[in-house]
């Protein structure tokens, strides 16, 4: 026993140190222990968090919803438009027998239709503005583009004659085209003489080419075209050249 309390009397202090260094160390071997679990723990969540994200599926569905708002490049004007509607023609809520319905040229066989005595052509002076058919033309006193559903004539007299016999069936007076007679031959087409003032005949009133109808007044719709008869002439509803009949 002396022996041992002589032992630790001398190295006891040395017992103490080891005895807290080994302490110490044990303890910084669990506290090294900790800090590794705990990163290896954030590291598995970690890992875990990033499969479970990259885990995600899109939709494998195709969307088929259409792009409503993508403005669309509005076309040029050109100089002639293209052929529009029967709206053309609305003006001031007058129905004008020209430039708004849809014009059909007739074939070249019409020209040959009802040309016996009672609708023989006479002459309706000079030609100065064309039928059109389905070709829009510009119109300098409305200010749009029109078709020109008859033809424009340059009288030698301030009087108007039938160009071919027929009967009156229409008398009117019309906002856009003045006075204006219809006189139905017998092929059935209707001849529409439009600026007419002082109409000379009445409805059911038989007439033959060359009759005076009435004399050359004014046709609001060209009236920058200056006095002229505006003749028309239609059958079964179409607009047809009457250059050409």
């Amino acid at each position: 026993m002396k022996s041992i309390k002589a032992f630790l009397k001398e190295k006891g202090l040395y017992l103490i140190c080891l005895a807290l260094v080994f302490a110490v160390t044990i303890t910084g071997i669990m506290a090294v222990r900790n800090v590794v679990r705990g990163v290896g723990e954030l590291t598995q969540e970690k890992q875990k968090k990033l499969e479970e994200e990259s885990s995600w599926d899109l939709p494998d569905t195709t969307v088929d919803n259409k792009q409503e708002d993508i403005p669309v490049e509005t076309p040029q004007p050109s100089s002639t438009p293209s052929v529009s509607s029967s709206a053309q023609e609305s003006s001031s809520g007058a129905s004008a027998p020209s430039g708004g319905s849809s014009a059909v040229t007739a074939p070249s066989s019409a020209s040959s239709g009802g040309q016996g005595t009672s609708s023989a052509r006479s002459s309706t002076g000079t030609l100065t503005a064309p039928f059109s058919g389905d070709e829009l033309v510009y119109n300098e006193t409305l200010g749009d583009w029109r078709t020109h559903n008859g033809a424009d004539y340059l009288l030698s007299s301030g009087s108007v004659s039938a160009r071919c016999g027929g009967t009156v069936t229409g008398i009117e007076k019309d906002t856009l085209w003045g006075g204006v007679v219809e006189v139905t031959d017998t092929a059935g087409r209707v001849w529409r003489y439009c600026g007419l003032n002082d109409i000379a005949v009445k409805e059911q009133e038989g007439v033959t080419a060359g009759s005076t109808l009435g004399k050359l007044g004014e046709i609001p719709a060209e009236a920058r075209m200056g006095t002229h008869l505006h003749l028309e002439c239609r059958k079964d509803g179409a607009c047809l050249d009457p250059e050409q009949q």
